[in-house]
C-alpha cells in the first residue's frame, strides 16, 4: 500500500488478474502485477538490468557513493513511516546525478543499481518528453511522473543537461515557457516518490537550482591504471582464451574508459573470429582494435605507445 499508490479501481483490476492465476501467489507476483499496469506509452522505455554491483570498477569514494545510494533507496519506507520523515518529506524519493566522460559506467551503475534494490528502470525518451509546441513538454513531464509514482520506479535520464539545463534570460516568449518547464521540473522531481537518476557529459550545463535539490550526486571519472587492468580482465570473454594477453601493457598504455575497452574487446573478437585458429585473442589483435578506437576518437597516436608490437599496427 505505501510503495503502490493506485485508486481503487486499478487496485481491483490487479487483484482479479492476480486471483486468475489459479495458484498460490509468491512474493514477486504482486509488484509484477502493479508494474505490469503502468503504462508510459512512448515516453519511456523499460530497460532490462544486466549488471550487478561487483561489475562496477569505481574508485573507493565513488564505489561508497553507489552503496549508500543502494542502502538509501532499501530503508526508503521504513525511514518514512516508521521513523516519521514522511510528514516533514512528504514522501519524497531518492534522486541522484551521475556525471563523468562517454564511457566511465553511469549508465552500467544505474543497471546495477536497479538490479540491487529491485526495482524496474526506464529510460527515459527525451525525444518524445521535450515537445516545441507550449506546454507539451510539461504535459508528457507530468504524465511521466504520475505514473512512475504509482509503481516505485527508477527513472533513468541520460543526457539529462538537455532537458535539466540552466535558465535563459527572457527574451521573447519560447525563453518564458522554456523556463517555466524547467521550473516544473525542478518542483515535480522534488515530489517524486521514487528514484531519479540523470546522466550527464556536462554536469556544468545543469541549472544550479537542480543541482542543489539532489540527494546524490556521484561524479564518474576516467578509470586509473588499477581500474583499467579490472576493466580489461573483466571484459574478456569466458570461453576466448587470453593467455597471450599483455593486460598490464594495456592498462599501463592506454587511458581508456570502460566503454572503450568493451567496444576494443568486441571489435577484436569479431576479427579474431575470421581467423580460424580457434577462440583466442593475442596482443596484436587487441592492439589494431585499440588504434580503431583511438581513431575513432581523434586522439594522436605514436608507435612508441605500442611497445614491441608496434610493427603489427603500421598497416592498421
Amino acid at each position: 500500500a505505501r510503495r503502490f499508490r493506485f485508486e481503487a479501481v486499478a487496485i481491483e483490476r490487479i487483484c482479479a488478474t492476480l486471483n486468475s492465476l489459479g495458484r498460490p501467489l509468491c512474493p514477486s507476483d504482486l509488484p509484477a502485477a502493479c508494474r505490469g499496469d503502468a503504462d508510459l506509452g512512448d515516453l519511456a522505455q523499460a530497460v532490462d538490468s544486466r549488471f550487478e554491483l561487483s561489475d562496477l570498477m569505481l574508485p573507493a569514494k565513488q564505489a561508497g557513493q553507489i552503496a549508500e545510494l543502494v542502502q538509501a533507496a532499501a530503508n526508503l519506507t521504513r525511514v518514512h513511516h516508521d521513523w516519521g520523515t514522511a510528514r516533514a518529506w512528504n514522501e519524497s524519493g531518492l534522486s541522484a546525478l551521475f556525471a563523468g566522460p562517454p564511457g566511465t559506467g553511469k549508465t552500467m551503475a544505474a543497471e546495477a543499481i536497479a538490479r540491487a534494490v529491485g526495482m524496474p528502470m526506464y529510460r527515459i525518451d527525451l525525444s518524445q518528453v521535450v515537445n516545441k509546441y507550449v506546454g507539451e513538454t510539461e504535459k508528457n513531464l507530468r504524465r511521466l511522473f504520475d505514473v512512475a509514482d504509482g509503481i516505485d520506479a527508477i527513472l533513468f535520464f541520460d543526457e539529462a543537461d538537455s532537458l535539466f539545463g540552466k535558465r535563459s534570460e527572457v527574451k521573447d516568449a519560447h525563453d518564458r515557457y522554456a523556463n517555466l518547464e524547467i521550473s516544473y521540473l525542478l518542483e515535480r522531481m522534488e515530489r517524486f516518490k521514487g528514484m531519479a537518476i540523470l546522466a550527464t557529459n556536462r554536469k556544468k550545463d545543469l541549472d544550479e537550482a537542480f543541482l542543489r535539490r539532489l540527494r546524490f550526486v556521484v561524479d564518474f571519472p576516467l578509470p586509473g591504471p588499477e581500474e583499467r587492468l579490472a576493466i580489461w580482465r573483466g571484459m574478456m570473454p569466458s570461453g576466448v582464451a587470453v593467455s597471450e594477453v599483455d593486460f598490464a601493457f594495456l592498462a599501463r598504455q592506454f587511458a581508456l574508459a570502460g566503454g572503450h575497452i568493451r567496444s576494443i574487446v568486441f571489435q577484436a573478437c569479431l576479427q579474431g573470429a575470421a581467423r580460424n585458429d580457434g577462440r583466442r585473442l593475442d596482443m596484436p589483435l587487441l592492439l589494431r582494435a585499440v588504434r580503431r578506437e583511438l581513431d575513432k576518437l581523434g586522439r594522436p597516436i605514436s608507435p612508441d605507445q605500442f611497445g614491441p608490437w608496434a610493427g603489427h599496427i603500421e598497416d592498421a
